[in-house]
């Protein structure tokens, strides 16, 4: 009995030395456990203005854009990539929410979308809600026109323009705000400008110079992030420093022919753009209904060198989290809020629902999937919301009307839709809403064909014009085949198509 006794004692005091091991150990364990968990997928989110697809990457070997290039060799570029609305705030409110324009119902510049959908949980503020640090710095959502930003969205918000005002101002003759981006005369901003102002007191290097202290800000304190980043360039004016001019001989860069899509509904375009009257010695030529040849060139070879002047701004993010070894676990994603027109059909800027106007850029890397590759699948900037989230293992909130990306990035040739949709208001206003307007035109891509419908906005049913294009040979939309016997097929298939979309798109509660 003495002998049971005393291994009895043993065991209960071995059994003592476990569990005191065991509570020594097993936090070190646990936190080491907790160590090899992986790390959450940071975001790097690169917003452009006014980039159309026009870029070494997409096939434009004019253009000198190598630090884009360089990233769509370590990810996918979206060949046919199209927003739900050419200007800027009804296409960013697409963007950032999930939802198509008629879903939210805005479709002007100065409608803040809380007003309408105050309640949606927008892609930046559902990150913050899965424990990232989301920030902000440049154009992210439209913020001009009377319309602001949104707290919700933000841990915080990166005021560029309290560097800008730090400038010393630079005068010449009667042309002033020479130390920046925006010279003027008599109030009228400068179209385009060969600056002499260093690239750093520009908006966009500004924007990128704060971008790239918050991106080591982030190393520093290993924090899972969200970083939107939005440059300016190229929207007008056309400013840049003269390294950037230098890259383009104005005797290469060629003048689109001038001539309109024939049969072209009355609808489809702006000749005349108050976006680009508004700037200095522009107006004057309206009545001439062109552009001439010195001015168009000019303009164009602006265009070209913000194009560089903000992929060296990209080069810069790119550089820093190579530099800090966050590029690995950062994915990146690059896009335009739409397309542009550089004098095509004689016309400017976008405000349409043409090819030209509709088509942007787009460009995901993530180093899980294959790199350098590009697809033709259709895809809509909608897409980036749902995107994003699958990408970062974060919930995909149900009101998000896009599809995921993920197939696509993991097999280019993989399908998500079968059409993108875009739309344009036209005509009056209605009850003196900014946002109603007599006419919507609805505008449909299969890749081919591009079918746009404009119809009331009160009375769907009531149509005033169709127009079909056929972009086999080019994105320049030729003839409207609309009323052509011989495309008849063709305009029921894409009409179907076009009422099958609009019955998915529902308004936000």
């Amino acid at each position: 009995m003495k002998l049971l006794n005393r291994w009895d004692g043993l065991y209960k005091l071995s059994v003592g030395c476990l569990i005191i091991i065991g509570c020594l150990v097993c936090p070190r364990v646990l936190r080491a456990q907790q160590h090899q968990q992986p790390k959450k997928k940071n975001i790097l989110f690169i917003a452009i203005d006014d980039l159309r697809p026009e870029l070494g990457c997409y096939g434009a070997s004019h253009i000198k854009s190598p630090h884009i290039d360089q990233l769509a060799k370590q990810g996918v570029v979206f060949e046919n990539a199209y927003c739900q609305q050419a200007v800027c705030a009804p296409s960013r409110n697409s963007v950032m929410t999930g939802l198509r324009p008629d879903a939210i119902g805005i479709y002007d510049l100065s409608t803040f979308f809380r007003t309408k959908v105050p309640d949606v949980v927008t892609l930046p503020q559902q990150f913050k809600n899965e424990g990232y640090v989301t920030e902000m710095v440049g154009k992210i959502y439209h913020v001009s026109h009377g319309n602001h930003n949104d707290s919700l969205s933000w841990n915080t918000v990166w005021n560029y323009k309290d560097e800008l005002g730090k400038l010393k101002k630079i005068n010449r003759g009667d042309t002033v705000g020479l130390e920046s981006s925006l010279p003027a005369i008599n109030g009228e901003g400068l179209p385009y400008y060969r600056s002499d102002a260093p690239e750093e007191d520009m908006v966009d290097g500004v924007v990128a110079d704060i971008a790239t202290k918050r991106l080591r800000h982030f190393k520093q304190h290993d924090e899972p992030f969200f970083m939107a980043v939005g440059f300016r360039l190229p929207h007008l004016p056309f400013v840049a420093p003269a390294k950037y001019w230098d890259m383009y001989r104005p005797e290469d860069i060629q003048i689109p022919e001038r001539i309109a899509p024939e049969g072209a509904s009355k609808y489809a375009f702006v000749r005349w753009s108050g976006e680009l009257r508004k700037y200095h010695g522009i107006d004057v030529y309206k009545q001439q209904g062109v552009l001439p040849d010195e001015l168009s060139r000019n303009l164009i070879h602006g265009y070209y060198a913000a194009v560089s002047m903000v992929d060296a701004q990209v080069g810069k993010l790119l550089n820093t989290l190579e530099e800090l070894g966050l590029r690995e676990n950062t994915i990146v994603v690059l896009w335009g809020d739409h397309g542009w027109k550089l004098g095509e059909y004689g016309m400017w800027c976008k405000h349409s629902n043409s090819e030209l106007d509709t088509r942007t850029v787009l460009m995901i890397s993530d180093g899980r999937y294959k790199q350098e590759k590009s697809t033709k699948s259709l895809v809509e900037l909608l897409d980036i919301y749902p995107t994003l989230c699958e990408l970062a293992d974060i919930k995909t909130p149900d009101h998000v009307q896009g599809e995921s990306l993920v197939p696509i990035l993991k097999n280019p040739a993989a399908k998500v839709k079968d059409v993108a949709m875009s739309q344009y208001p036209r005509g009056k206003m209605l009850n003196n809403d900014p946002n109603q307007r007599e006419i919507m035109g609805y505008s449909i891509t299969d890749g081919r064909y591009r079918f746009t419908r404009w119809q009331s906005y009160e009375n769907p049913k009531q149509i005033f014009d169709t127009e079909l294009y056929n972009h086999a040979d080019g994105r320049l939309d030729i003839k409207n085949l609309a009323h052509d016997k011989a495309y008849e097929t063709e305009l029921e298939r894409m009409e179907k198509l076009l009422d099958e979309n609009l019955s998915k798109t529902k308004k936000h509660h």
